[in-house]
């Protein structure tokens, strides 16, 4: 297994038996949910963060409520996320055979799809009227395999095969239009889809960030010669938040430039208001996850603080619902968490 999660994320080059380990753990929970949005400038960007840290440096984060999701125990669920509008909330298996979903205020459970390795990467379009996600089919060779991106409508479409090879990217989306790229050609990428300037982060691609603008697709490395994991455009589009495995945390603007190191954040993402980051606070042994709980912290990781750190629960993956204050995460047992939570004075 560990081979297989090495070679997708290309994390072979490194010799240092410590940066080995901890790439294993991290190209494993690699994130698969992007947003895309407008790019300012880096005047805008400076301003919008001096505004903000006085305010950040007097408020503190804490849990509300904790909510176990009702979706049954056959299977060890794993990486959450919302839909658009904050009423479903889709995630997988630990083995990212197939993909599911549920009301977030509770209800039944959906099977979306039981292809194998669909769980690794899906993505949901902006407004929430599609899904699209990639599978592995055996080849007509042994050892063979070859890829599929497919996209289907929201609810009970039928799924459609939109691109086929040997190596093809995670999906994303414009808006409502897949993107996906077969080796390093870009597919289904209108340009006028989206107002002139955006910026969509497609995700990971040979150990750098993958974005879209114009319809021009290129990778960045803000850092040099790096190697990334979880990137995810702030709610505005004015910051790029991402983590290199040797480095640890940083927040860029869009372009990947004037990077701010903030320490190790893994799995960070944007609360809607782009005012926090959320990030599972783990430790590990080198094999092993062995405890993880969800703490938060400013995007110039000044101020932070812990939100679940004492609940005894390995909570891991958290994502940041877009309408409101409230988390989902998975743990190691398996349970899908929404946690809601408030910002207080510190």
């Amino acid at each position: 297994m560990w081979a297989r999660i090495i070679r997708e994320c290309h994390c072979e080059e490194r010799s240092s038996r410590r940066l080995r380990r901890r790439r294993r753990r991290i190209s494993l929970f690699e994130p698969r949910h992007r947003r895309g949005n407008l790019s300012r400038d880096f005047f805008a960007s400076l301003a919008l963060t001096t505004t903000f840290l006085p305010l950040l440096a007097s408020a503190q984060l804490s849990v509300v409520r904790v909510d176990t999701l009702n979706v049954g125990h056959e299977r060890a669920w794993a990486h959450p996320c919302w839909s658009p509008d904050g009423k479903t909330i889709y995630f997988t298996a630990s083995d990212y055979a197939g993909i599911w979903s549920c009301p977030a205020a509770g209800g039944s459970l959906t099977q979306i799809t039981t292809d194998r390795g669909s769980g690794y990467g899906f993505a949901i379009s902006a407004d929430g009227s599609r899904i699209s996600w990639r599978r592995t089919l055996p080849g007509t060779l042994p050892g063979e395999r070859i890829q599929e991106a497919v996209v289907m409508d929201l609810p009970g479409g039928s799924p459609a095969v939109i691109a086929s090879g040997r190596s093809v990217s995670l999906p994303s989306f414009l808006r409502s239009e897949p993107v996906v790229s077969v080796g390093d050609r870009l597919q289904s990428a209108p340009a006028t889809v989206l107002p002139p300037g955006t910026v969509t982060v497609l995700g990971i691609e040979n150990t750098r960030i993958a974005v879209l603008r114009d319809g021009v697709k290129s990778l960045l490395d803000p850092l040099g010669d790096g190697s990334y994991v979880w990137p995810s455009l702030s709610p505005d589009g004015s910051k790029l938040v991402a983590y290199e495995t040797g480095k640890g945390t940083f927040v860029a603007l869009p372009d990947g430039s004037h990077p701010v190191m903030i320490g190790r954040r893994d799995a960070p993402d944007w609360t809607r208001d782009g005012r926090w980051l959320i990030y599972m606070d783990d430790r590990d042994d080198g094999h092993a996850i062995r405890s993880s709980g969800i703490a938060y912290a400013s995007p110039d990781g000044k101020v932070k603080g812990a939100l679940t750190a004492a609940s005894g629960r390995i909570e891991m993956f958290p994502q940041c619902s877009p309408v409101s204050d409230a988390i989902v995460c998975s743990t190691l047992q398996g349970e899908i968490l929404v946690i809601t939570y408030g910002e207080t004075p510190r």
